[in-house]
């Protein structure tokens, strides 16, 4: 499981509903779950202000703190 998974869950936000706050598809959301693709930077910092952490946090250079 990478960041992008942790920190939806750590806010409680089911794929569907993060997918659907950030105008994307499920399909899109879990593909960066996976680390099939990755977001654009802007999509980055869409991720960030949702799930309230930093972009270290997600991309792993830090670790994500706990909710």
């Amino acid at each position: 499981m990478n960041n992008y998974r942790k920190a939806r869950e750590q806010k409680g936000y089911t794929a569907q509903e993060a997918a659907t706050s950030l105008g994307i598809s499920i399909t899109t959301l879990c593909s960066w779950e996976n680390g099939k693709t990755y977001p654009t930077a802007q999509r980055l910092i869409q991720l960030c202000k949702l799930y309230e952490c930093s972009a270290d946090e997600l991309l792993g250079v830090q670790q994500l703190k706990h909710a």
